[in-house]
């Protein structure tokens, strides 16, 4: 099993040492926080320029990381190496790095980063790393821990947010932690001097309509109105939001009518329902009015379809105009009834 991400940060803060070649994937926002946490503890001020190395795994020579890991740090405890893109490692590459795992360097921290937030742990490199206990998997929050993760954020900024912010917050910023931040962010500076975020500055500060957009486009989805659905596409695109993010925001809005869906069928009350999913409970009657349009086969048909969109809009074969065209297309037809 991979160690959870969280835990390496905890042994810094304890005062553990870095570790000599560790490995991470998974969320790319926690992944950025744990290398700024590392590079704090590695690198000294003065001399950090020199004791710092970043490479790309897909055009880096093997032998020449090895060599500069092997070099002893100047004027300065640790040298720190980080190989973004891990999961392209040639097989040649793995197998100079395994052979450096038997005998690496204490003064070297070296950190390899699966960018894509994968690991094919099939592969011997990644394999002996989670043997070593040195794989790191860092997991986003669950919906429904995302508005703890939100308070905590704003505590971090200095502020305090209200149960009834957070919930707004959530339905317009979505559960990607970067957005979240940024998001965050603006508030702080928004609200100024004042202690606590309320519902009003996230109404004022957040950008406004895709709340309403987002449920719009599901709606549509659920209606088959393949005109209403373009239309709510067209605003959500206009309003600067990208492709592979409007995926993920609709991508959640059915994760939570399905989960409502469930969830209600199984008897649990309003508030259970609401607290389960981290969504606030004035918002979760619409998503339980949306939950009758589908039925269980037809929501594991739009997920398959949302999945099949998500590896169209990166492989960049297809514009994402046409890609996510072709999706409302697909869910809103009579051949791909949900």
């Amino acid at each position: 099993m991979p160690q959870d991400g969280s835990k390496i940060i905890e042994g810094l803060k304890k005062g553990n040492p870095l570790l000599p070649v560790c490995c991470f994937y998974g969320d790319s926002y926690l992944m950025e926080e744990a290398i700024h946490d590392i590079k704090a503890k590695a690198l000294s001020s003065s001399f950090k320029d020199m004791n710092y190395h970043a490479f790309d795994a897909k055009e880096a020579d093997a032998e020449d990381i090895i060599s500069i890991a092997q070099t002893f740090p100047v004027m300065s405890q640790k040298r720190l190496i980080l190989v973004n893109r891990a999961e392209t490692l040639y097989k040649s590459q793995q197998e100079t790095l395994l052979s450096y795992m038997k005998d690496p360097a204490r003064h070297t921290c070296l950190v390899l980063i699966a960018s894509s937030g994968k690991v094919d742990k099939r592969l011997s490199l990644f394999s002996e790393l989670e043997k070593a206990h040195c794989l790191f998997h860092f997991k986003p929050p669950s919906d429904a821990e995302l508005p703890v993760w939100v308070k905590k954020e704003a505590q971090r900024q200095g502020k305090k947010i209200t149960d009834a912010a957070v919930g707004i917050f959530l339905e317009t910023a979505g559960n990607e932690l970067m957005d979240i931040k940024q998001e965050m962010e603006k508030l702080v500076l928004f609200v100024g001097e004042r202690d606590c975020i309320e519902k009003k500055d996230v109404e004022t500060a957040v950008t406004h309509g895709r709340i309403d957009t987002v449920f719009d486009l599901a709606d549509s989805i659920g209606r088959r109105s393949l005109r209403e659905g373009m239309i709510n596409l067209k605003k959500l695109m206009e309003q600067g939001e990208e492709p592979v993010k409007i995926l993920g925001m609709i991508a959640r809005q059915f994760r939570i009518i399905w989960r409502a869906k469930a969830l209600k069928k199984n008897g649990l009350a309003i508030s259970a329902i609401a607290s389960a999913l981290g969504v606030f409970p004035i918002y979760l009657d619409g998503y339980l009015k949306q939950g009758k349009a589908f039925s269980e086969e037809g929501l594991t048909r739009i997920f398959q379809k949302l999945h099949n969109a998500d590896i169209a809009l990166k492989s960049g074969r297809q514009s994402p105009r046409m890609v996510m065209g072709k999706l409302l297309l697909e869910l809103c037809s009579k051949q791909g009834q949900v």
